[in-house]
């Protein structure tokens, strides 16, 4: 079978490599889709320090079963989606589902090589999910990143009548904004520099966009909704989290979703200890959010068609990067399908 296989930085292409066996707690599973996501955007530039060179990126996908034991809830066709993440399978954390939290977690394509840019892949039963048979491909795809957000608004506690701020209009964060809807937030902001980003962010239902470079981010959330509950920061830079503690009320969550770049990257303590406010880590996701991202996708409460600017082949996947990273005002999101 064929897959993309990364050997360093920059040094990616299709090969041919050997068809993946199922032991008798996996099935096996043909990838439809494969996101690409930022995560795969460091690893294949070289900039994630612990890849594990060569490897098979990917961590985001959908596809039907071909293999399946006789006793399994799986069967060929089925269409699924895959939890990425690995541990050890013996802590607390991973028996509850907390897999983030177990010391040897792994996501696959990421910290293990056996990634899901291919055309085959295996994954053990209990990190598999069906997809809805109403469910569009594009969608099953989008359950990973979409849990992403689930997690981070329980993590968040959002409820009904919060006022939320969510800065960064990507992928995540217009999953993120679009869950606090669902959730029963009466008010989302999201804070995106990018115009077609905030054109999408009202295509999904989002009303309220500020663009972060004409208008103090601060001063419109001041006016629109006075003080915020919950603010997600899906951009970590010292400004978005100087604005995120300004704008919170007493007693708010910040809620910090992006990834960390840099180790020196560092919250002020006075405003935090002032206000009393809940600094709050959400890191990927726990294994019961992903039922919860395939509902809210399922029942249209999250839409993800929007953005999707493109689906490519295994083959084009480095014109894929390069669209995302120079054109991000085009593609928030792009697919790989491996039968293209």
């Amino acid at each position: 079978m064929k897959a993309i296989v990364l050997r360093g930085p920059n040094d990616f292409c299709l090969e041919e490599v050997k068809e993946p066996i199922p032991t008798a707690e996996e099935v096996k599973i043909r990838v439809l889709l494969a996101g690409i996501c930022g995560t795969d955007l460091t690893l294949l530039r070289g900039k994630y320090p612990a890849a594990p060179y060569p490897m098979v990126p990917g961590h985001e996908t959908m596809g039907e079963i071909l293999q399946a034991a006789e006793d399994s809830q799986f069967k060929p066709g089925d269409r699924v989606t895959v939890f990425p993440a690995f541990g050890c399978r013996k802590c607390d954390a991973c028996k509850t589902g907390r897999i983030a939290h177990c010391p040897e977690a792994k996501t696959i394509g990421v910290l293990r090589p056996e990634g899901y840019f291919a055309e085959q892949i295996v994954a053990h039963q209990d990190r598999v999910f069906h997809l809805p048979e109403q469910m569009h491909n594009e969608m099953g795809a989008m359950v990973e990143p979409a849990a992403v957000a689930v997690h981070a608004n329980h993590r968040g506690q959002v409820q009904q009548g919060a006022r939320v701020v969510v800065i960064g209009g990507g992928t995540i964060g217009l999953l993120t904004a679009q869950v606090a809807l669902a959730y029963g937030a009466s008010a989302v902001i999201v804070s995106e520099p990018i115009a077609e980003r905030r054109a999408i962010a009202k295509q999904v239902g989002i009303e309220l966009t500020c663009n972060p470079l004409e208008t103090d981010l601060v001063c419109f959330v001041r006016k629109k909704m006075k003080m915020a509950d919950v603010v997600f920061d899906v951009v970590g830079s010292e400004k978005t989290l100087a604005d995120a503690m300004e704008m919170l009320r007493p007693d708010g969550h910040l809620v910090l979703v992006a990834v960390p770049h840099s180790d020196t990257l560092s919250i002020a303590y006075r405003p935090a200890f002032t206000k009393e406010l809940k600094v709050i880590g959400a890191r990927t996701y726990f294994l019961e959010d992903f039922p919860e991202s395939i509902r809210l996708l399922h029942s249209g409460r999250v839409q993800v068609k929007q953005m999707v600017g493109k689906i490519l082949p295994l083959s084009l996947l480095a014109e894929g990067v390069e669209l995302l990273e120079k054109h991000p005002e085009d593609y928030v999101k792009i697919l790989l399908n491996p039968l293209m």
